[in-house]
């Protein structure tokens, strides 16, 4: 191709990256902001201060993205050229999509019904579309931006990827808790791998791990003084900047990077800073670290693609085989009343609620869930009027979701309130009582609706590698 014919790059000016990574990392505070909000409070409308506040961050990235792109077309007076720059293109992809991933999102629950689960296809969505219009701008950022630009957005990035975690480090597992250290590692794993495709020089992961570590930690005195709960510190991937260690071969670099977030993640767990249990991620992580032996053992050609496929194949166990998932909220659906909660713990594991205030409603059962556990006992009246209390036992750790089940004329209705099942403090609150949602069976239809935005997904997010390398 001639050099008149050629595409005219533009480069995003590291001003404008700058905003896109300041704007990123309130999004990233609006969304822990939110899931506490939901823990703390229950489910609320549209226009709560998280969700306004995720919005605008969220606009003024796409503000940025679109501004880019108009530059380019003016500069290049051609749209197929403007579709020829790869970090542009993957930038804008990812900004549409995350525009399309609220109404897919609204669309899912409108046809299979509400859920609260982080792993649903149409929340996935948003995460992924995050990560390509992420690594977008980043691909398209001048290479003598100032180093700690780099390292914020890097930042940036691995926020988005581990957000896929965020109900584990907030105490509100869904799903069993040996999925955790597999998911962390693949979503860490990937943004180290896109990371070194976009700038090999440097110590650009262990710069991105240490700024988002002390992102995070900002986000949780934030949250704290806000009374809000705040969610672990992600020691777990202070071991990803092993990878930047002088190793001979980018392949073993990525297991010291996988044995490093394996070994932080046991570490931070059997020190219990960590809400997820030692025993939940002792064998994940065994099988990571022999596998990181295995590799500086056999390091030729053949051994590294044996040791890569145990080590798959092992992580993959606890992956095929995941427990039923089970909401603390499995979906609110029509307000029927309100109801006075007061729950608590006795520190062992016994936990008690009372439910007030609820007229012409008839007590079931009382109910406490964590991660696919579910402990039931009776709610039984009390003299007064509109009275009952139950007592269940349950592990003593974590934080469990208390329901109160009740019967109004028209079928069950439920409440909850979220205790600390470690914790001698009791809890009184005004909490709405709903008719439940989201608990109809899965469909043939939402399985292929589900796989189709996961594809979408996945497909942008192989799409932002091959772009970045072909950028490098």
């Amino acid at each position: 191709m001639s050099e008149n014919t050629a595409p005219q790059r533009l480069p995003l000016a590291p001003a404008a990256a700058a905003i896109v990574v300041m704007a990123g990392l309130v999004s990233l505070f609006a969304t822990y902001w939110d899931d506490a909000w939901h823990t703390d409070i229950g489910r609320d409308d549209a226009l709560i201060p998280p969700h306004l506040l995720l919005y605008g961050s969220v606009a003024v990235v796409g503000s940025v993205v679109a501004g880019w792109g108009l530059r380019a077309l003016w500069r290049a007076r051609s749209l197929i050229a403007v579709l020829r720059q790869p970090p542009l293109l993957i930038a804008g992809i990812g900004g549409l999509v995350t525009l399309a991933s609220a109404p897919a999102d609204a669309w899912w629950h409108e046809v299979f019904g509400r859920d609260s689960v982080l792993w649903s296809p149409s929340h996935m969505l948003t995460v992924f579309s995050t990560l390509a219009l992420i690594g977008g701008v980043l691909a398209g950022l001048r290479r003598a931006a100032p180093l700690p630009l780099w390292w914020a957005g890097g930042a940036l990035l691995l926020g988005s990827a581990v957000t896929s975690v965020l109900e584990y480090e907030t105490d509100v597992p869904q799903f069993g808790e040996v999925l955790y250290l597999p998911v962390l590692l693949v979503a860490s794993i990937y943004v180290a791998m896109l990371l070194r495709a976009l700038s090999p020089d440097g110590c650009l992961v262990a710069g991105a791990v240490v700024v988002y570590v002390l992102a995070r930690l900002v986000i949780s005195m934030l949250l704290a003084a806000m009374g809000r709960t705040a969610p672990d510190l992600p020691l777990a991937v202070l071991g990803l900047a092993a990878i930047d260690l002088p190793w001979r071969r980018p392949f073993i670099a990525y297991a010291a990077g996988a044995a490093g977030v394996a070994a932080t993640t046991l570490l931070a767990a059997g020190v219990d800073v960590s809400s997820v249990s030692f025993d939940a991620v002792l064998a994940p992580g065994a099988v990571v670290l022999i596998g990181f032996c295995g590799v500086l053992l056999l390091v030729g050609r053949r051994a590294r693609g044996a040791a890569a496929v145990a080590l798959l194949l092992g992580l993959s166990v606890p992956i095929l085989l995941p427990e039923p998932a089970s909401a603390h909220d499995p979906g609110q659906g029509q307000v029927v009343g309100t109801a006075v909660l007061t729950a608590g713990s006795d520190g062992a594991g016994t936990m008690t609620l009372t439910v007030e205030g609820c007229a012409n409603l008839a007590p079931l059962r009382i109910v406490a869930r964590r991660a696919g556990q579910e402990v039931s006992g009776p709610l039984t009246p009390l003299p007064g009027v509109c009275r009952s209390t139950g007592r269940v036992r349950v592990d003593p750790a974590g934080m469990w979701f208390l329901y109160a089940e009740l019967r109004d004329p028209n079928g069950a209705v439920e409440t909850w309130l979220p205790v600390e099942a470690e914790s001698r403090e009791s809890a009184r609150q005004t909490r709405p009582v709903y008719i439940p949602a989201g608990t109809a069976r899965v469909t043939a239809g939402q399985i292929v609706a589900g796989a189709g935005l996961y594809v979408i997904g996945l497909f942008m997010l192989s799409l932002t590698v091959y772009l970045a390398r072909r950028e490098a």
